[in-house]
């Protein structure tokens, strides 16, 4: 899906029309190569509010619990398989994602009759003044880790990580999508604040046994593929609605930063072309970066190991291909009548979209000028401990947090128990707070059977395998070699 939503006119001239579509609609050039956003300073933020269901920090907490499991070394550089010399991570993929209100994929989609429309309505009435989505991915395509003669491991590894922040008004899909009569006489807010990078991760990493006490250290080049970030300098939009025939009056001084993402916003065809992927492929780029983790693991007794990481300390990726500014900063006044969202979401034939149609550049003046621009990535980081009742027998606790630039850090504690039903399966359930809730049930299953490791795990279960109907999901899974 892909947000539309136009106001049409030319500077020179006034053609009294104010147009509101709704939530992604895909328009392509008769080549068929490129697709092109209309009303780009909107679309590219709530396409991904309601296009994807995003995240309140990637926790984790089920997988941290597992140092046993390889791919649990990617949250702490200390954690390697007791007793084990070769690890191979094979492909795993980890996802959390959730909003701060409580929209859900039913809330939006709705069957009629043998079809399913869009429908804003529900949505809208869960939303708070100022809404938050946050999301993290994490796909681990291959990873390495090898122990040596004197309490030393080695390991290396890539994966691909998407991680993203978006702050909107209510105001703005409201104004989308039922239009401007209710704000007349009103000045609102359609300012949004975005931070998006998608980038390939190259690491490097060493661990130390000293005693009972195991520290890790990791080192991680970063390539970045896509990103798009907002200016805090210049993040004004706001449209006023008069009393005098529907006049509209938007003001803007809003800027943001775009590579490999957003080419142009022109005068030419629809005015905001996409270049989603032009580096997504590339396993390199000039866009780089570097990062780095730390751990440390501590056997206290026989029973009791408690443990430390830090991820991602100092991260930051400089865009520098294909990356590009633009500004939108002035006052422009328009008029016109209000048609609902609904209508052009759903069909309505009386709709002529070639007559309908102006550049996204008349509208908001969007001026591009090649720039580089920075990114830092979220700091991470874990803590815990577990206590082996018995050989089959052990419990956990353990917290995360995550603090990305300007925002405040999301804190996540969380309970654990773990049964070894065989010595090749392993059954856990968590119970977890954190900022979205109180209630989270975790659960989690390894599979051993032979050197293959094959795991699931999800510190929501319900969420994990209800998408359509739950505000947030969250889950882990991945295969492994040990030998």
């Amino acid at each position: 899906m892909l947000l539309v939503s136009m106001i049409e006119t030319r500077r020179n001239k006034f053609r009294p029309t104010f147009i509101q579509t709704s939530p992604f609609m895909f328009f392509q050039d008769n080549s068929l190569k490129y697709i092109s956003f209309v009303k780009a300073g909107l679309c590219t933020t709530v396409a991904i509010l309601f296009s994807i269901t995003a995240a309140k920090a990637q926790q984790e907490l089920m997988l941290h619990s597992l140092p046993d499991v390889w791919h649990s070394n990617s949250i702490n550089p200390a954690f390697f398989p007791e007793n084990k010399f070769i690890a191979v991570g094979l492909p795993g993929i980890g996802l959390d994602a959730a909003h701060s209100g409580d929209i859900t994929y039913k809330d939006i989609f709705v069957k009629d009759g043998d079809r399913t429309k869009i429908d804003f309505s529900k949505a809208l009435d869960k939303l708070d003044p100022s809404n938050t989505v946050q999301f993290e991915q994490r796909i681990e395509t291959v990873s390495f880790g090898i122990r040596l003669p004197g309490k030393i491991w080695l390991q290396a590894g890539h994966a691909n990580r998407l991680s993203g922040s978006i702050i909107y008004p209510k105001t703005l899909p409201t104004l989308i999508w039922e239009g401007n009569a209710q704000y007349i006489g009103q000045t609102v807010d359609i300012a949004m604040q975005t931070d998006i990078s998608d980038w390939n991760e190259w690491s490097v990493g060493l661990a130390k046994g000293f005693g009972n006490l195991r520290i890790g250290v990791r080192g991680k080049y970063l390539t970045g593929t896509s990103a798009l970030l907002t200016d805090d300098a210049h993040r004004k939009a706001t449209i006023t609605t008069s009393n005098d025939i529907y006049q509209l009056s938007l003001a803007t001084d809003y800027g943001f930063h775009a590579a490999s993402l957003i080419s142009a916003i022109d005068t030419a065809g629809l005015g905001f072309d996409l270049s989603i992927g032009e580096l997504k492929g590339a396993a390199f780029s000039k866009n780089t970066g570097f990062a780095f983790d730390l751990g440390a693991q501590f056997k206290v007794t026989e029973k009791i190991t408690v443990d430390l990481a830090l991820l991602d300390i100092g991260g930051k990726i400089k865009w520098t291909e294909k990356s590009n500014y633009f500004i939108s900063q002035g006052d422009y006044e328009y008029t016109g009548a209000t048609l609902p969202g609904s209508d052009i979401i759903n069909g309505s034939d009386s709709l002529d979209f070639s007559t309908k149609l102006d550049t996204l550049n008349d509208i908001f003046n969007f001026q591009k000028t090649p720039k580089e621009f920075e990114t830092t990535l979220p700091l991470r980081g874990y803590a815990g401990g577990t206590f082996a009742l018995s050989n089959r027998w052990s419990f956990g606790l353990g917290a995360y947090f995550q603090k990305r630039a300007e925002e405040k850090a999301s804190v996540a504690v969380g309970l654990n128990a773990r049964c070894k039903l065989l010595k090749w399966i392993s059954l856990g359930a968590m119970y977890s707070v954190n900022e979205r809730s109180a209630a989270n049930l975790g659960f989690h299953l390894v599979l051993k059977p032979g050197p293959v490791q094959l795991y699931f795990a999800s510190d929501n279960l319900l969420n994990a395998f209800s998408v359509k109907s739950s505000p947030a999901v969250n889950l882990r899974t991945g295969l492994s070699l040990i030998f």
